[in-house]
């Protein structure tokens, strides 16, 4: 099997170099591989596009949003995804047993013992962990404009300063054998169950299940918002009457007046008015 190893060195917002430490890695384990870095957004999405057929195997040292790009331009049936954790978040790593050891990754993969997860598509777009809308998009419109700050610190001072600003927006919401009409708060559609890496917005979700977790808040209160956002941490969100938790393979919104949505921490816009969600079950080859 040969590697494309795409390195993020912008990912955790700088930080140490960790390629010479991958690069002893794979050639202790004697794997055939060529590492690329990447040097500016949508880098890892052309270098599956340009370089993926001479592969089997992508490994991304990154976190979320580099591995959001590189799903791109996968081949689904030919390219088996490896990751080094790297981000800020690590919400697909940590879901997926991924360890923070750069050997332990590459030991993992050197094994190779691969299993298949689910991913979700929106038009041309596939994401594999999670979209989300309404507040949680405008936290993650927040945490991009947020500098001195690493890993979860950065989403929960964006949470802080998305307090200010919150609101809601008329929305409807279907699923496959429901619907939701009414002023919405936030959703998000999950197919990994934490976000932000810390939030474990839905505490119950499999990746391997075919199906999207929905965590739905309509018009909440302040009191209320401050009261179930620390029952975010450990999931206890789910039992309280502001909330509906729902499982569905397909999910349409629709929010006429725009409302603000990220894909797996990929900020897309403020003012987004429609989005059509299904699952690919089983599509994504991972170690």
């Amino acid at each position: 099997m040969r590697l494309l190893v795409i390195v993020n060195p912008a990912a955790r917002r700088g930080g140490s170099e960790p390629t010479p430490q991958v690069e002893r890695a794979l050639r202790r384990h004697a794997l055939q591989f060529e590492v690329e870095r990447t040097l500016r957004p949508g880098d890892a999405r052309a270098l599956v596009a340009d370089r993926g057929a001479e592969f089997d195997g992508i490994v991304v040292c990154g976190g979320d949003g580099t591995i959001h790009e590189a799903l791109q331009a996968f081949d689904l049936e030919r390219h088996v995804l490896g990751v080094v954790p790297r981000g800020t978040g690590n919400d697909f790593a940590w879901m997926n047993q991924w360890p923070r050891n750069v050997d332990a990754c590459v030991q993992r993969i050197a094994a190779a013992q691969e299993r298949r997860v689910d991913i979700g598509v929106w038009g041309s777009t596939r994401f594999h962990n999670s979209i989300g809308i309404g507040f949680e998009g405008r936290v993650n419109y927040e945490s991009h404009r947020i500098r001195r700050l690493r890993g979860p610190a950065v989403y929960l001072a964006a949470v802080a300063r998305t307090l200010s600003r919150r609101g809601t927006h008329p929305t409807e919401i279907e699923w496959d054998d429901g619907a939701w009409r009414g002023d919405l708060f936030m959703a998000s559609i999950c197919i990994g169950r934490r976000v932000g890496g810390a939030f474990r917005l839905a505490p119950e979700a499999r990746n391997d299940d075919g199906h999207f977790d929905l965590c739905l808040a309509g018009d909440v209160g302040l009191a209320q918002i401050l009261t179930l956002l620390p029952r975010t941490f450990g999931g206890g969100h789910i039992h309280s009457d502001a909330v509906q938790m729902l499982r569905s393979a397909r999910i349409r919104v629709r929010c006429d007046g725009g409302i603000p949505v990220h894909v797996d921490g990929e900020f897309t816009g403020l003012d987004v008015r429609e989005l059509d969600l299904l699952t690919l079950p089983a599509a994504l080859r991972t170690f």
